[in-house]
C-alpha cells in the first residue's frame, strides 16, 4: 500500500487542462492512460463526451440543412400530401 501511495506521490503531475483542449485527436487524450489519475481519467473522459456530442450536433445539423434545402428546392409545400416522401 505504502509503494502505490509513493508512486502516485513521486509520479510527474499530468498536463495541464489547457493542453488537453489542443490535442487535436481523441487518441491523444488516452496516451498514458494506466498511469493517470481517477480523476484525471474523469476529465479525460468528460472532454471526449463534449467532443463526440459536438461532433454529432454539427453532423445533425448538416443534416437537418441538407433535408431543408431539398425542400426548398423541390418545392414540397406545393405538393399534395399524398405525394410527399419521408
Amino acid at each position: 500500500m505504502v509503494g502505490v501511495g509513493l508512486g502516485r506521490w513521486l509520479r510527474a503531475p499530468s498536463r495541464p487542462e489547457a493542453s488537453l483542449e489542443e490535442v487535436a485527436d481523441d487518441a491523444g487524450l488516452f496516451v498514458g492512460w494506466d498511469g493517470l489519475s481517477p480523476m484525471e481519467r474523469k476529465r479525460r473522459l468528460a472532454l471526449y463526451q463534449q467532443r463526440v456530442l459536438a461532433r454529432s450536433a454539427e453532423q445533425d445539423r448538416a443534416w437537418l440543412q441538407a433535408r431543408m434545402r431539398e425542400c426548398l428546392a423541390n418545392d414540397w409545400s406545393e405538393r399534395p400530401r399524398a405525394a410527399r416522401r419521408f
